[in-house]
């Protein structure tokens, strides 16, 4: 079995909309209020109240603040969860960053809560019965495969959610045969037997678009409709943005792991890439392409591998193994020792397939020999050729 979230579009009514923004504001609230009761606790004597202390003085708080009453109380419950599990992560975890959680501001586009104590009975004849609200109306594309005790109610722009997390039952994808490495680029992924899958650059596509939506938003008076009107308009570009990188890596990712039986990758620092080119990378989409690879692999009984991030993949000749220094602008790799002339990247995407069968202990389509040890067939390709203080590998 492997556990993952089924999410389901809500079509509230506008009576029913006004109600899950309360809930979402109440839970807000209750966040920010003990939030600020941790951290007076902790400027006292270095310790915390967590769920137990704070779950009882909720009932207090619901005695005199009455709206809270109009809220799901396991909602509220689980908010006070989440609260102790963030300042153990900020606090108790080794190595953390210390510091508290932030408080939670009002966004006129976002906004979630969980509820506990539902499960699937609370779905039936196109409706989700939600504690008090009643049925507010769903669309069940597709079954829930199991049951479950929680789910979470999210807003994004002017649409509704429900997200159940459920056990699937892990199906096995008939055996190719084949084997893969894949090289991501900014422009297209190259696999190792040739094939390219060019990147759709969504983000830029719309980037006139965007900046025009920007002028009018900066243009316009904080606090007047028209200034919601251009944030929710910006906010739908943005959303289309995300929706049609989702749908475009979700057939990607399922044509892969369809086609191959072992994909090899290579262990990008996406968020150190970003820093310094945000945009180009938000829109390859380097990190979503690889979770979804991931996790399709587990649930259709296929492998995926990832190969050390400083393996120098663009560097090592496909052909006898031999490391050169290789300049980013230099796209076609032209060995001095063996006389091999390639595109950059397809040598590259044949390197980390190798690379990734050698770390599975297998060799098919190793041209290094036949061994299988992992360490050896490294050396060969380059990978223990030493470190600097940095961090990178020395050629």
């Amino acid at each position: 079995m492997q556990t993952l979230k089924y999410k389901y579009r809500l079509y509230p009514t506008p009576d029913q909309v006004v109600r899950l923004n309360q809930i979402v504001g109440s839970n807000r609230y209750v966040w920010n209020h003990f939030l600020s009761e941790e951290q007076s606790q902790y400027a006292i004597n270095q310790k915390f109240r967590f769920y137990n202390t704070n779950s009882k003085d909720l009932t207090t708080l619901k005695k005199t603040t009455d709206w809270l009453n109009d809220t799901p109380s396991t909602s509220l419950q689980q908010t006070l969860r989440y609260l102790e599990t963030a300042l153990k992560q900020s606090f108790k975890r080794a190595n953390a960053r210390k510091g508290f959680p932030k408080f939670k501001k009002k966004r006129n586009f976002e906004g979630s809560f969980t509820l506990a104590m539902v499960n699937a009975k609370n779905f039936r004849d196109g409706k989700f019965l939600m504690p008090k609200i009643g049925e507010i109306k769903v669309k069940l594309h597709r079954e829930l495969p199991s049951d479950f005790s929680t789910c979470q109610v999210k807003r994004d722009g002017d649409r509704w959610f429900v997200v159940c997390t459920v056990s699937v039952k892990k199906t096995q994808l008939p055996k190719t045969g084949k084997e893969i490495g894949i090289d991501l680029n900014s422009k297209e992924h190259v696999t190792s037997d040739g094939v390219r899958y060019k990147v759709p650059k969504y983000l830029h596509e719309n980037q006139v678009k965007i900046a025009s939506l920007q002028r009018v938003l900066a243009r316009a008076v904080k606090g007047s409709k028209n200034r919601k009107k251009a944030q929710f308009k910006l906010h739908k570009v943005h959303q289309r943005v995300q929706n049609q990188r989702l749908d475009y890596f979700h057939k990607l990712s399922k044509a892969l792991v369809t086609e191959y039986d072992l994909i090899a990758l290579e262990d990008l620092a996406v968020a150190q890439i970003q820093r310094s080119r945000g945009k180009v990378i938000a829109d390859n989409g380097f990190g979503m392409l690889r979770s979804m690879i991931l996790y399709k692999s587990e649930l259709y009984g296929k492998s995926t591998v990832i190969i050390d991030r400083y393996f120098p993949s663009s560097q090592t000749c496909s052909g006898c193994g031999s490391v050169h220094k290789m300049p980013t602008n230099i796209r076609t790799y032209v060995c001095p020792d063996c006389g091999l002339v390639m595109d950059r990247d397809l040598n590259a995407s044949i390197n980390i397939l190798r690379a990734g069968t050698a770390r599975i202990g297998g060799n098919s389509g190793n041209a290094f020999g036949d061994s299988a040890d992992y360490e050896e067939q490294m050396v060969v390709l380059g990978i223990l050729a030493g470190v600097n203080e940095e961090g990178s590998y020395v050629l």
